[in-house]
């Protein structure tokens, strides 16, 4: 049993990881095609071009981390901290699929209006409904339920350290694209704001 959960925990987190990275870059590029043009494209602004870098670096922080972890890296950045339990380790993998859900439902009730980054046009609508009629950003809050799980299954420096970024880079992307849908959709958004919470 010890030697199924040790397997577990050494192959889990990459395989959540690589999946849900390649699941969104799918959905992206489909996104792309049914709309006939880019559904990724971040903004210039420092802001911008700040939340990139550090979504960019997370993912393949991340990648890098967790597979070195799953070769069986003993260097002190890519090693979990001593002292987790396999239980607390496997609560965190649960934690990490279950965030991993919530993005793909998330991401699919926005059908052709998800978009990465800060558009050059708004999509046609709002999507207030399902999930986002409970949250403003269920897929950034499935993304970071996924890195909080990871940390608990991983918990090393170097995955800890790129979920601290993820974090930041969701702050900053959440607020700039509020900022562009109340530009976009005026009073719309800012009713829908009042309504729904940010986060939960």
């Amino acid at each position: 049993m010890n030697a199924a959960v040790d397997q577990v925990l050494r192959f889990g987190p990459a395989i959540v990881l690589a999946v849900t990275v390649a699941w969104l870059a799918l959905a992206t590029r489909r996104t792309s095609r049914e709309i006939g043009g880019r559904a990724y494209g971040f903004g210039r602004s420092p802001r911008q071009t700040l939340a990139r870098v550090l979504f960019a670096a997370t993912v393949v922080g991340g990648l890098a981390a967790l597979g070195l972890h799953t070769a069986g890296s003993a260097s002190a950045a890519i090693a979990p901290l001593a002292g987790e339990a396999s239980a607390v380790r496997l609560a965190g993998l649960a934690l990490a699929v279950a965030g991993q859900v919530l993005t793909v439902v998330a991401r699919s009730e926005m059908g052709r209006r998800w978009r990465v980054g800060i558009p050059d046009e708004a999509p046609d609508a709002l999507v207030t409904t399902g999930l986002f009629g409970l949250s403003r950003n269920p897929v950034f809050l499935g993304m970071l339920a996924m890195a909080s799980g990871l940390v608990v299954a991983v918990p090393s420096p170097a995955v800890i350290a790129c979920a601290l970024a993820f974090w930041i880079a969701c702050e900053v992307q959440v607020r700039d694209e509020e900022r562009f849908l109340e530009r976009s959709f005026g009073p719309a958004y800012t009713a829908y704001r009042s309504a729904v919470r940010r986060w939960i």
